[in-house]
């Protein structure tokens, strides 16, 4: 056995990086249910590593492309888990895995979380409401007053959380906030552009609920918890990761591998009732 070691830190030392970088490993947790920028074809968890080179062969996205082929330029396995989005955040206070993604930036969250640098993806925030109701539309102001549907534990922007007249109410699924609206116990649902569209497609209600003008927008980051001592330099190879993709032509080819979807989110035309 000692022989055995020994041989293998002489190896270790002959080859150097490349045996450094066999052990190098980030465990990054994510929702199952974010098209486009994540999704499982089926079921709401999954755990599995990804090394260079490779991929899940069941979570999809833009964001996950991203995160993949930044930590893979920069010589990481990838331990992927995909859970819902409240157990993502406990997994990530407790320690259970090194970072999160995509995630925005708030007051709050800034006050718990250290952010990349470089952004994983842009979202961008509207209103759904019932197309056969008249609503002449202005502002955020336009619903002082009255109750809108929002997911719970999703950040909206500086612009909602200044918008302390409407009456928020917390929904667990998009589908959910959906049905709200449909049955008109709320007079909107604030929601992610692009994401909130596959599931109007995916039920069949597009001829039902539309969509107001944008009201704000916001990039989307990697997030560690202040608690990870390897908070900083994971961020940090992500950052530099992240940078070599777009020098390389990687990031290219991913936004030209999901252009016609993201395409949808600033082109489609404004729905006015």
């Amino acid at each position: 056995m000692v022989q055995l070691l020994r041989a293998l830190t002489v190896v270790c030392l002959t080859v150097g990086f490349a045996c450094h970088a066999a052990l190098k490993t980030v465990s990054v947790i994510t929702l199952p249910d974010y098209a486009p920028f994540g999704f499982l074809d089926n079921g709401d968890t999954h755990v599995v590593r990804v090394a260079p080179g490779e991929d899940s062969p069941v979570f999809k996205g833009f964001a996950w492309d991203v995160v993949r082929e930044s930590f893979h330029e920069m010589g990481y396995t990838v331990e992927l888990w995909v859970v819902p989005w409240a157990r993502a955040l406990t997994y990530l206070d407790n320690g259970r895995v090194d970072l999160i993604f995509p995630v925005s930036i708030s007051e709050e969250r800034l006050k718990i979380y250290r952010y990349s640098k470089e952004y994983v993806n842009t979202v961008y925030y509207r209103i759904y409401v019932l197309k056969e109701q008249p609503i002449e539309w202005d502002s955020l102001a336009t619903f002082d007053g009255k109750t809108i549907a929002q997911m719970r534990g999703f950040n909206y922007g500086a612009k909602w959380a200044q918008a302390t007249d409407i009456k928020k109410y917390d929904v667990g699924g998009i589908f959910q906030g959906f049905e709200m609206l449909k049955s008109k116990r709320v007079h909107g649902f604030a929601g992610y552009e692009g994401v909130w569209d596959i599931v109007l497609q995916q039920h069949n209600l597009e001829d039902e609920i539309v969509k107001l003008p944008m009201f704000d927008s916001n990039k989307e980051f990697i997030a560690a918890s202040y608690g990870n001592p390897m908070a900083k330099k994971l961020l940090k190879q992500f950052d530099l990761g992240r940078q070599r993709i777009t020098e390389n032509g990687t990031m290219t080819r991913i936004k030209h591998k999901w252009s016609a979807v993201l395409s949808e989110q600033v082109e489609a035309p404004v729905q006015r009732n």
